[in-house]
């Protein structure tokens, strides 16, 4: 059996990991804030307080993990 090739691993330069770095924050604040309100707004309609918050704030660290790995996965 052949051995499958390794993708090379990207480097980085300071720019590049400024640029990272403030995508990064994007990646974890997007999600938290967009699925947390959405579910705030769902217990408010619905009348079931916590429920629909903290579902939205795991379907959030869900979304980011994937998200993360998916764009940080040819670096490491």
């Amino acid at each position: 059996m052949e051995a499958s090739p390794e993708k090379p691993k990207k480097s980085l330069d300071k720019g590049e990991l400024v640029s990272l770095a403030f995508e990064l924050g994007f990646i974890i604040a997007l999600p938290i804030i967009a699925f947390g309100f959405a579910g705030k707004w769902l217990d408010a309609k619905s009348g079931t307080e916590p429920l629909f918050t903290l579902t939205g704030i795991l379907l959030a660290i869900v979304f980011t993990s994937v998200w993360i790995y998916r764009k940080f996965k040819n670096y490491f």
